[in-house]
């Protein structure tokens, strides 16, 4: 009799592994998560002598989810997890003899119950969360909502029913409990938890939103732990998913009542990202204007608290005035914006004012937002507060420090020289622009403006100029047969030069078009990719100078040319003549120079070049 026991066991064991090798992918995994549990059962659950009891299941099974439990009848669910009535199974587990059994479940006596099955299906075990989270410190990211967007599925289309009144949106279906959709005055989606004061983006999948949820949970309780007096009224959380990770989180806490934010770890990431590579920070006021940039920037984002729109009105307007006050009366001003900039930004906080006293207006939340943004990033780049603050928009606030080896000081003054000094200044105008690698919106329009002026008319003058030189070989008198002439050599040299400077101020013209309109953010990293070489700066002004300085070679390689001409073949009163009036223009020149206070980098070159013979004298012991 015991063997006939064991054979009819093996063939039902033989007839389940011939129905999981004949269904479907999916089908296989849910049997052998079946098996799964009921060695679990075996374990937990004392089993019976019985040869039968491997086929006996309890009426009910219980499947939790992230804070209750749904029990339902073991023939609504066959699966935890899984909704498909028995009979929509494969039709080989169907119709084989022995059908598999049913797993046993542990009993779980002192669950809450619910009698509502349907909300099985949505049902997440709390093992599909990590059981242990990692919080990573952040900034206010502004370019996360931005970047990366999703993109509309054109397979999905609706039509419009009978009827049809209510319009809810219907993204990120899985909702639950106190979170809610948020619209930005932008028109981005965004999730806000009011009683737990939080916020996240809204792209993200349900299992990224359930973690998000378990971490505000877990933030929460962390803080109240590490300040016994913490007090949520006042202070927001933002938690984002970190990519490419599962068990990780980045957040921040915003107080409302001090304008920052604040963090419960040490992490010297987020410090880098708030603080903008600016060196010298240690005072604590000024890193109180860092973070209060910082809450502006998370207000814009999240513009769902509530202000004293009144009062934060009338703070704004005052800076303003101040502002504009700046921007007429000085040319340094330290100003984020320009004259026409402030005109309507006043102009704006005008029309708020009639609207302050009401509630729920995100876009004036958002408004003010951006703007005291600006200007709270203005105090903290000029080291508002602090015994060395910033008066200057030209002015640094650091020693300047000379890296650069006797030599190549050398060579740059040679370069220099061999571009007529218009590197010189070319860069006393950027460093006027960028300072500390800071850039001032003013100050960069104009600067941009009187470089597309300077770069336009140098293309008019390489043009005319090239015209010229073409002309000038028709001249009888120029035998271009004769290419070993001094005078063909100079016009193609002229020729060369010109075309030059006509490719360059050409392509510097579209590069500034390119450039020259962005914000500030945006000119910042552009200036800080032309300038971060080992050239730095210098080279920059090199490049911007390059117009001006091959069109200078090429008139003087046209007047070689000219002179060398007129000189060969000339009469002696002819010769006279020309040689006259090349003196007169020549003095006019280098009157011009002495005028113009330009004499200066000679003498600069002349003192650098008798120090480096007095260096070398002294190294080698000659008197």
């Amino acid at each position: 009799m015991p063997n006939a026991t064991l054979i009819r066991k093996l063939l039902k064991r033989l007839f389940q592994v011939l129905a999981t090798l004949a269904t479907s992918p999916a089908r296989r995994l849910l049997i052998l998560v079946s098996y799964f549990r009921r060695f679990v059962a075996k374990v937990y659950v004392p089993i019976s002598h019985d040869t039968d009891s491997f086929s006996t299941v309890d009426s009910c099974c219980t499947v939790l989810t992230g804070t209750s439990s749904a029990r339902c009848s073991q023939s609504n669910l066959p699966l935890p997890l899984h909704t498909t009535p028995p009979s929509a199974a494969s039709p080989v587990t169907s119709t084989l003899p022995g059908a598999m059994s049913v797993p046993r479940a542990p009993q779980q006596a002192n669950l809450p119950q619910t009698s509502s099955p349907q909300a099985v299906g949505n049902a997440i075990s709390p093992s599909g969360l990590p059981a242990i989270l990692h919080f990573v410190p952040s900034a206010v990211d502004h370019k996360s909502r931005y970047d990366n967007r999703p993109h509309v599925d054109i397979s999905l289309s609706s039509g419009i029913p009978a009827l049809m009144r209510s319009f809810p949106n219907q993204s990120c279906p899985w909702l639950n409990g106190d979170w809610q959709r948020c619209i930005h005055p932008e028109g981005a989606l965004y999730l806000c938890n009011g009683p737990k004061r939080t916020f996240t983006e809204a792209p993200i999948d349900e299992y990224s939103f359930r973690l998000l949820d378990k971490c505000a949970d877990e933030l929460y309780d962390l803080a109240r732990t590490k300040s016994p007096n913490f007090d949520a009224d006042d202070i927001e959380l933002v938690v984002q998913v970190v990519p490419n990770k599962t068990d990780s989180c980045q957040y921040y806490f915003v107080d409302h009542a001090t304008r920052t934010l604040f963090w419960l770890h040490d992490h010297d990431g987020a410090t880098e990202n708030i603080f903008d590579e600016l060196q010298g920070i240690y005072d604590p006021s000024h890193i109180r204007y860092a973070l209060e940039s910082q809450y502006w920037m998370h207000c814009e984002r999240y513009p769902k608290h509530e202000f004293d729109r009144v009062k934060l009105l009338k703070e704004l307007r005052e800076v303003a005035v101040h502002a504009s006050a700046e921007i007429i009366t000085s040319d340094i001003s330290l100003s984020p914006f320009g004259a026409d900039e402030l005109s309507r930004i006043l102009e704006l906080v005008s029309h708020l004012q009639e609207n302050a006293e009401e509630i729920n207006f995100p876009h004036s939340t958002c408004v003010i937002a951006k703007f005291m943004h600006y200007f709270c990033r203005a105090k903290y780049y000029n080291f508002c507060g602090l015994p060395c603050a910033r008066l200057d928009a030209d002015k640094s606030v650091y020693r300047e420090i000379d890296s650069f080896h006797p030599l190549t000081r050398s060579l740059s003054l040679a370069l220099d020289a061999m571009l007529f000094w218009a590197p010189q200044t070319h860069l006393s105008d950027l460093r006027r622009v960028w300072v500390d690698k800071c850039l001032n919106s003013p100050r960069w329009k104009d600067y941009n403006a009187k470089l597309m002026t300077e770069w336009t008319g140098i293309t008019i003058y390489s043009t005319v100029m090239l015209a010229v030189d073409v002309s000038f070989l028709a001249v009888p008198n120029v035998n271009i047969s004769t290419s070993q002439s001094i005078g063909i050599i100079a016009t193609y040299l002229s020729i060369i030069s010109i075309t030059g400077s006509l490719v360059v101020s050409v392509l510097l013209v579209r590069q500034n078009q390119r450039y020259g309109c962005e914000s500030a953010d945006n000119a910042g990293d552009f200036l800080n990719s032309m300038t971060g070489t080992f050239f730095g700066d210098k080279g920059l002004a090199t490049v911007n100078s390059l117009p001006y300085a091959m069109v200078m070679w090429g008139m003087i390689y046209f007047s070689i040319a000219m002179l060398y001409n007129v000189f060969k073949f000339t009469t002696m009163a002819m010769l006279a003549s020309v040689v006259t009036g090349c003196v007169v223009v020549t003095m006019f020149i280098l009157w011009f120079i002495w005028a113009a206070r330009e004499l200066h980098s000679f003498r600069r070159l002349a003192e650098l070049i008798l120090s480096a013979r007095s260096r070398v004298l002294a190294r080698f012991s000659v008197p």
